[in-house]
């Protein structure tokens, strides 16, 4: 770079912005860090205004509170002589302004700032300058805003903030109710900013897909850093979410007429200088504009992978035009390309409660383009909030990998686990009534356990017949209880392995095999401690023998499960059809001759039961607690597992349906 300078001030360094920190220490480089709001502000943006201060405090000279006269301000930091100011995130974009003007540093038009934050301003800016854009109006009452959605007669329509990010208070509404209702709720509260909406911005609805379009300027020439695409759902209330973003190499045959566009957005709103961060939805027509930031893209986005996928980040850009302008088109006037491709998932959860674990970070870790995440947010907080926009988000998944395929399959897996199995992702806590107690199953009565002697034939059949066994196969039964069933097997020439908990039943087990003469190898052990290795070509769970223990560890059995197979062996597990769960599992009677009351948690997805056993003479409630995984569930946890594929039959092996009392899954490695 030119001659390094010694002072630049960040204006709210957070999001984004907090990485500028380190890549400013690292060129021997001071912060001067200023702080755009009170410190006492009720708003989202102190919560992270404060966490990112604390994270970063090491990094900066000073702290300057920005939230008082402007005079002030400026005579407090001029005597750091700073050579930059540069806007950290979306709240920072005015103020940097307005420093940058007063001691005459590379700046923004001060005219335009305002247009750089108010959305209003923005498209006013933008129809101007005679670009393309949506029909819009700003409201500060909703007569006059019903009037004009009268008068446009077009549904959906937008309604939302003037000044926010992140689809802070975005909502698309479908009737005149909706619309009503969106202004009522928007104007009676504060944008995550903490500022007051007192108006609404009402826009067209743009049905196309939208894109991003991320930039440095420098002297007014812009270059592109990085180019996105948004993917987005809307929730039951008509909240627009976001699903996720995608690091794209180009946008087709429309990248020419995007690009273009984007470069006369920043024209339009006098963008010189910096970072910026432009939103475009790709229509029938053409591409229009939903939002320009003059400021880096926000998401707090790892770096590093960033630095993979591209070679340099838009924050290392951007510096290199505040710090370096003379030189800065000479450097980065060449192609843009990615070395790899990238995506961030956001999650979004359906439920709002207390979490009892986050097992989502085990079982997504081992797919191919999965990188990193950030879950920090749930597991301080050890709960999850209904998403309803970016900041309720509970976490965010880094996918990046050099084969774009690999990459859309394993985030298509996650989709599929947000809408068929919420407790996968994020294992919601059981009412304390019930108790937690992880290890129930190891306290009740051999009884409740042990289904009737005269049905060990039929599941043997069943069993024989499912898997087309054969004499003189490797089975393992795991757990296999007395071996009432396992035993009709290896009357059949299975060669059986047997494990279970309880050294009750694997005494009778060795007991049975002994008296016939059958070979058969039996110990007391717990199937989260098996350690084969491509050892059976088949392994038996049979019998409601799955869903023990939390998430994690059940999906840490399937895992072992897997590595016990020989290559093309197979997992049966039978379960009972989670439909109706009460009636398609059986009613269990105790020694008191009392039917075991059970009921269905829908939250936890556990089929819970109090049962009252003896200990020492004492009665004592023990809280059987099963987890009953979902059809979808089930397919999803083997193909994380690694299987290649899995058959689902009803109890009499017919094509499982809705209406079936059992499903009997075959699980199959390659």
């Amino acid at each position: 770079m030119d001659r390094l300078p010694k002072r630049v001030v960040i204006v709210d360094g957070y999001s984004t912005g907090v990485f500028y920190m380190p890549l400013l220490k690292e060129l021997g480089i001071e912060v001067i860090h200023v702080r755009s709001t009170p410190v006492s502000l009720n708003a989202h943006i102190t919560d992270i205004a404060n966490a990112a201060l604390k994270k970063n405090a090491t990094y900066f000279t000073a702290l300057v509170d920005g939230a008082r006269p402007f005079e002030e301000i400026v005579e407090e930091v001029s005597a750091y002589k700073p050579v930059a100011v540069i806007p950290g995130c979306e709240t920072g974009v005015e103020l940097a302004d307005q420093l940058a003007h007063f001691w005459g540093l590379p700046g923004n038009d001060l005219a335009f700032s305002r247009a750089r934050r108010d959305k209003f301003a923005m498209y006013e800016a933008v129809s101007k300058a005679g670009l393309r854009h949506l029909d819009y109006g700003r409201f500060a009452a909703s007569p006059p805003l019903v009037s004009w959605v009268k008068q446009k007669n077009r549904f959906p329509v937008v309604i939302k903030p003037a000044r926010s990010a992140g689809a802070d208070g975005l909502h698309i509404c479908r009737s005149l109710d909706e619309v009503e209702q969106a202004f009522e709720k928007l104007t009676g509260m504060n944008t995550i900013f903490g500022e007051p909406n007192t108006s609404v911005i009402a826009q067209e609805f743009a049905d196309g897909y939208e894109v991003v379009v991320n930039t440095v300027s420098c002297k007014g020439w812009h270059r592109v850093t990085d180019l996105w695409r948004y993917s987005k759902t809307i929730t039951a209330d008509g909240r627009s979410v976001y699903d996720g973003a995608e690091l794209v190499p180009d946008f087709g045959e429309v990248t020419d007429e995007v690009l273009g566009y984007a470069f006369a957005v920043l024209d339009a709103l006098k963008i010189t200088i910096g970072a910026a961060h432009t939103e475009i939805m790709v229509t029938a027509d053409g591409p229009v504009l939903i939002e320009c930031g003059a400021r880096a893209m926000g998401g707090s986005f790892s770096q590093t992978l960033l630095r993979s996928c591209l070679g340099y980040t838009q924050l290392e850009v951007s510096l290199d035009a505040y710090l370096s302008p003379d030189t800065f088109r000479a450097r980065w006037d060449r192609p843009y390309a990615l070395l790899r491709y990238a995506l961030f998932k956001f999650l979004a959860s359906t439920r709002k409660g207390m979490l009892d674990a986050i097992p989502g970070v085990t079982l997504l870790a081992g797919l191919p383009s999965v990188k990193g995440g950030n879950f920090l947010g749930s597991l301080e907080s050890g709960e999850v909030e209904r998403t309803v926009d970016l900041f309720t988000s509970p976490a965010d998944i880094y996918l990046c990998h050099e084969d774009r395929r690999v990459l859309h399959e394993d985030v298509s897996l996650i989709r599929d686990l947000e809408k068929e199995a919420q407790n996968l992702l994020f294992e919601m806590s059981p009412d304390h009534a019930q108790g937690h107690n992880p290890e129930w199953y190891l306290e009740l009565p051999d009884d409740l356990w042990l289904k009737p002697e005269e049905v060990g034939k039929p599941d043997a059949d069943t069993i024989w017949k499912a898997l087309g066994l054969r004499e003189g196969v490797e089975a393992l039964d795991c757990p296999c209880g007395d071996a009432r069933v396992g035993i009709h097997l290896a009357r059949r020439g299975v060669r059986i392995t047997g494990i279970d908990v309880n050294p009750r039943f694997i005494q009778k087990a060795k007991e049975r095999f002994a008296a016939e003469g059958l070979p058969g190898d039996f110990s007391v052990g717990d199937m989260r401690d098996i350690r084969f290795e491509g050892r059976f070509e088949y392994i038996i769970n049979w019998f409601n023998s799955f869903g023990y223990f939390d998430i994690e560890t059940d999906f840490y059995v399937l895992k072992l499960f897997w590595k016990a197979l020989r290559p093309d062996g197979s997992l049966l597990i039978e379960a009972p059809n989670r439909s109706n769960i009460i009636a398609n599992t059986r009613k269990i009677i105790q020694k008191d001759g009392h039917e075991l009351a059970r009921h269905w948690d829908d939250l936890t997805e556990r089929l819970y039961a109090p049962a009252e056993v003896n200990v020492n003479g004492e009665k004592k409630t023990v809280w059987v607690g099963s987890r009953m995984y979902s059809i979808s569930q089930y397919r999803l946890l083997f193909r994380l597992a690694r299987f290649s594929s899995v058959d689902v039959y009803d109890e009499n092996l017919n094509p499982f349906s809705d209406e079936a009392r059992r499903a009997i899954f075959i699980a199959h490695k390659t």
